[in-house]
């Protein structure tokens, strides 16, 4: 851990900076929003006249009201993203009903929508079915734990999305819009302290360049997070140290063209166990023989080309993506054995993963407020990985730590797509869409000691539609419903881990695939006072990849097994008074395990792993005057709730994850000139330390699990 000690004394005088707006903790509902062109909770529409303001989203790749979308779609406002600023994944899917965020260790982390997900843990980067994009740029597992930096919304689709967003979305798609370079002026620092070592400090600052020609905007984050799980043998686990940055320029000195070149830059150190034994004496505690450490790095840039004409617009999104990782990991556990009955031995590996991602897309849209919604492109990602892996994980008897095993893992997609909205007899919308997808992908297996029978190579292609259509009826200006039918596909998969048996590699796992059938409501109610969503949905899953415990040899193995999901959303959000909001959301999903792919019938009828039954949010938030205290400016205060059910651990459903309760809580006052605002804060107040992950060793029970509770103060200074 020299690298982390050293990066702690080059950040501990230094305080994070984070955008915390003085409104809304943004529950759940899938009406809130911070977009550039809307107020994130309420606005006057008129003199005298208070409602809620209408919520814009990209879900189709122009800019439209959510409540005229037929999806079930959940917009996740920046605020949020405050509750958890080391893991935004917690707090996109605390945010999001029937979305879960599974975060077993540094690079074995992703999101499941509606019990779609890796059945276990991804068995390589790829092996995701929820596409996850930075503003409309695809990015792996490896980098969907990035650090979120000047954020404007994130918007949660459910549902397959490969139509529009790509491959591997088979359960849905998660799109971050960041803030752009516009030409306004935003230059303001924030710093937060709190306990447990916690602090950070971000600094933004954007504006005008060149009259006419030239924007910029940029912004840069240090944070650190003291450890905070116990350890009999190590300095506390848990401990995380950041430094972020994400800048850009916006050309528009050319008529009806603009052009936006943005770059970003990650690292993140930290030393998360790799399992803890559940209900332990003091729990969480950990009894790893040596300490952890991992180390990620991230950095990318994106070139947006848009040339408006007078009926359509084109878009070019050209990037480029470098993620690096570096992960160190004791499996032997000194409480684990000593329940086992094994004598404690370090079993120390080492994993170093890194992937290039190049990707395009080229589209032409129709304009807003065109009474014909029409998309149409193609795309283009190459993704070249490879994995060096030292440990006795990585490689057969006699070998065990004598070698290095390396793996190079290389894949090609290309995709053509179109999507159409056609309204007709005055209420009616139908909306249509393919995309067809090729998939080019290689392994290559070799060895540091250029072992034949530990060497080969295998490879495989594909070509496959996947497509979305839905019918909605406009039952008056205020309500609408919608039945919506698509197709989801996912690449095929091979496994990181592993090597060649007499010098031939295994062929991939087939593509999961799944047809999901939706019906929904969107009302705006009491003269847009009150906005309510609700969706129902099944989800019919073939081949989906899953990790499982063989009883008969003793070890995991993977297969693919088929699986169905069912179940609903309801979000909303209601402004009860001027300056009070309430927000809220309720999701439950029913998943069973299918018959089909295992080696054993035994889970046949189990639970998906990691899908809760029930999932809720609820988020009070109210401004008002200072007055009433004798102050000048405004006061706020905001509470926000989550509760998670307990859930499968694994595909044997060997044991449940408990449920949990989170509480997050901000109270602050601002200035009369809105530019100062002073506030405390308080998050998971209950000290819950929820579980992330679970899996069976010797028939033991272990776990991850989240951060217990920090409470602090923060500030904004607006120049």
């Amino acid at each position: 851990m020299t690298d982390l000690n050293n990066y702690k004394l080059r950040t501990r005088s230094i305080y994070l900076l984070a955008t915390f707006l003085a409104s809304g903790w943004g529950c759940a509902a899938e009406a809130q929003t911070a977009s550039a062109e809307t107020k994130p909770v309420q606005t006057n529409a008129e003199a005298d006249v208070i409602v809620l303001d209408p919520v814009v989203v990209t879900a189709r790749k122009t800019n439209e009201n959510l409540q005229k979308v037929p999806e079930s779609i959940t917009v996740v406002p920046p605020e949020s993203l405050t509750a958890a600023p080391f893991d935004p994944g917690a707090a996109i899917a605390r945010n999001s009903p029937n979305v879960q965020w599974i975060n077993r260790a540094a690079g074995s982390q992703f999101f499941s929508i509606r019990g779609v997900s890796s059945l276990g843990t991804p068995v390589n980067f790829s092996d995701g079915t929820v596409a996850f994009n930075i503003d409309g740029v695809p990015n792996t597992l490896m980098s969907a734990s990035n650090v979120l930096l000047d954020v404007s919304r994130i918007e949660v689709m459910r549902g397959p999305q490969g139509t529009l967003w790509g491959s591997n979305a088979l359960g849905g798609a998660i799109n971050v819009v960041t803030n752009q370079p516009d030409g306004v002026r935003d230059i303001h620092v924030t710093s937060e302290i709190g306990t447990n070592g916690y602090r950070m400090g971000e600094m933004v600052l954007g504006g005008n360049i060149i009259p006419g020609a030239l924007d910029g905007r940029m912004a840069i984050r240090f944070g650190h997070q003291d450890g905070d799980v116990r350890s009999l043998f190590t300095d506390k686990l848990g401990e995380r140290d950041i430094a972020a940055f994400r800048g850009g320029l916006h050309f528009t000195g050319i008529d009806n063209t603009t052009v936006t070149l943005t770059g970003s830059y990650l690292r993140d150190e930290g030393n998360a166990p790799f399992f803890l034994l559940r209900d332990t004496s003091r729990f969480p505690i950990s009894g790893t023989l040596s300490e952890p450490s991992s180390r990620t790095t991230q950095g990318g840039a994106t070139l947006t080309v848009e040339r408006e004409f007078d009926a359509f617009r084109v878009t070019s999104v050209s990037a480029y993506q470098h993620n690096e990782m570096d992960g160190k990991t004791d499996n032997a556990d000194k409480l684990l054995y000593d329940r086992l009955g094994f004598p404690a031995f370090s079993s120390r590996g080492d994993l170093k993963d890194k992937e290039n991602v190049f990707s395009q897309e080229l589209r032409l849209n129709s304009l807003e407020g065109s009474s014909i919604r029409w998309v149409m492109g193609a795309t283009v990602t190459r993704t070249e990985g490879s994995r060096a892996c030292i440990g006795q994980q990585c490689a057969p008897a006699p070998y065990f730590d004598t070698i290095t095993m390396n793996t190079d893992l290389n894949s090609t997609n290309l995709g053509v797509f179109g999507d159409i909205s056609i309204p007709f007899a005055e209420r009616w919308e139908f909306s249509i869409g393919g995309r067809l997808s090729h998939d080019d992908i290689e392994l290559k297996r070799t060895n540091s000691r250029n072992i034949a029978d530990l060497t080969g190579s295998n490879s495989t292609s594909q070509t496959y539609p996947t497509g979305r259509m839905a019918l909605s009826y406009k039952w008056s200006d205020q309500i609408r419903t919608y039945l919506s039918l698509a197709r989801g596909h996912a690449t095929r998969v091979y496994p990181l881990f592993g090597y060649p048996v007499k010098g031939v590699v295994a062929d991939p796992y087939p593509a999961a695939t799944g047809w999901t059938y939706e019906a929904g409501m969107k009302a705006s109610l009491f003269e847009d006072r009150l906005e309510l969503n609700a969706s129902v949905y099944h989800n019919d899953i073939k081949n989906g990849v899953m990790s499982y415990l063989d009883p008969a040899l003793g070890a995991f193995r993977t297969t693919y097994q088929d699986y169905a999901t069912s179940g609903f959303e309801l979000q909303g959000r209601m402004l009860i008074s001027n300056g009070l909001t309430l927000t809220g959301g309720l999701g439950y999903t029913h998943s069973e395990l299918g018959t089909n792919g295992a080696n054993t019938n035994t889970v046949a009828g189990n639970g998906v792993p990691n899908t809760p039954k029930w999932t809720a949010t609820a988020g009070l938030q109210y401004d008002t005057s200072a007055s009433a205290l004798n102050l000048p400016g405004s006061l706020s205060f905001g509470v926000q709730y989550q509760f998670t059910g307990s859930r499968p651990a694994d595909v044997d459903h060997s044991f449940d994850l408990k449920p949990y309760h989170i509480v997050d809580a901000r109270i602050g006052w601002k200035n009369d000139a809105g530019d100062l605002d002073l506030y405390a804060f308080g998050r998971n107040l209950l000290n819950d330390r929820y579980e992330t992950f679970g899996s069976v060793y010797g028939g033991l029970e272990t776990v991850a699990v989240g951060p217990g509770r920090i409470v602090g103060l923060g500030m904004t200074k607006s120049f």
